[in-house]
C-alpha cells in the first residue's frame, strides 16, 4: 500500500485544494441530477449555465492541481495558480475526452449486443435491468483502461499533445502499478453496488438520502486518488518527450530544473 499511503499523505497536506475539488465535482453531479428530474422548468435554462461554468472551473483546478502535484507534490498552491496552469491542458483534454466517450459508447453498444446473442436478455441498454446496462459499461472501461488511465497522465506530465501521447503509452507497463490498477478496477466496479442502494431523487427518509449521497463522495474521492497515482506512475517512468513545451510559465521551467538537479 505504498503509493497510496504516499498519495494520502499528498492529499492530507494539500486537504483545502483537495475539499475544493470534491466538493465542486459533487455539486456538479447533483446539479446534474437536478436538471434530469426537473427538466422543463423555468430555472432550467440558468441552471444549465451554472453547472457548466461549475464544470468548467471543477475541470481546471484538477487539472491544475494534477500539475502541481507532478511540479511540487505536497506543497500548496492557490486556487488561481491551479486555473492557470489548468487552462494550458483544458482543450487538449476536452478534445481526448470526446473522442473517448465515441468510442466508449461504441464499444459499449458491442459488448451489450454480444451480451443479447449470448442471454435471453431482450430490449435497448435503457430497457433492461441497470445492473445489466452497468456491467456492459464496467467492462467497456476496463478495455480501454490503459488508455482513460494512463494517456491524460502522459499529456500532464510531459505537456505533449494527445495524440503524440499515444507514442509513449507502450513504455508504460500497467503490471508496474499494481496499486493502482486495483484501485481502478475498484472504482470502475463500484456503480455496480449503487444499483443495489436507494437513488437520491427516490430518497424518503435520511437514512435512505445518506445512504444515496455517500457512495458518490467516497467515489468522488477514490478517482481523485486514482489521478494523483497515475501521474506519480507516470512521473517515476522519467520519460522524455523530445519537443520541450513552449507555454509553460517561468516557474514551471525553474520547477523542471530543480528536478533534473534533485535526480
Amino acid at each position: 500500500m505504498t503509493e497510496i499511503k504516499k498519495t494520502l499523505v499528498i492529499l492530507k497536506a494539500r486537504w483545502q485544494e483537495a475539499s475544493l475539488l470534491i466538493g465542486l465535482g459533487f455539486l456538479v453531479s447533483l446539479l446534474t441530477g437536478i436538471l434530469r428530474v426537473h427538466r422543463g422548468h423555468r430555472l432550467w435554462i440558468v441552471l444549465i449555465c451554472i453547472d457548466g461554468m461549475l464544470l468548467i472551473v471543477q475541470a481546471l483546478l484538477y487539472l491544475g492541481f494534477l500539475r502541481t502535484v507532478y511540479l511540487e507534490s505536497d506543497k500548496r498552491q492557490s486556487p488561481l495558480g491551479l486555473l492557470q496552469k489548468g487552462k494550458h491542458f483544458f482543450w487538449r483534454l476536452c478534445g481526448l475526452g470526446l473522442l473517448y466517450i465515441i468510442v466508449l459508447s461504441i464499444l459499449l453498444r458491442v459488448i451489450f449486443w454480444v451480451v443479447k446473442i449470448v442471454t435471453p436478455i431482450d430490449g435497448s441498454i435503457k430497457e433492461v435491468a441497470p445492473i445489466v446496462g452497468q456491467l456492459c459499461l464496467s467492462i467497456a472501461m476496463l478495455i480501454l483502461i490503459k488508455v482513460s488511465l494512463l494517456i491524460p497522465a502522459l499529456i500532464i506530465v510531459l505537456d505533449c499533445g494527445a495524440f503524440e501521447s499515444f507514442k509513449f503509452l507502450k513504455k508504460c507497463r500497467l503490471r508496474d502499478a499494481g496499486e493502482l490498477i486495483a484501485l481502478l478496477c475498484f472504482q470502475v466496479a463500484s456503480p455496480l453496488l449503487g444499483a443495489f442502494l436507494p437513488k437520491l431523487a427516490e430518497a424518503k427518509t435520511i437514512l435512505q438520502y445518506t445512504l444515496g449521497i455517500i457512495p458518490s463522495i467516497i467515489l468522488y474521492f477514490i478517482s481523485f486518488i486514482v489521478s494523483v497515482m497515475a501521474v506519480r506512475f507516470v512521473a517515476s517512468l522519467h520519460l522524455v518527450y523530445d519537443n520541450p513545451p513552449v507555454s509553460l510559465d517561468f516557474e514551471d521551467l525553474r520547477n523542471y530544473s530543480n528536478r533534473d538537479l534533485k535526480e
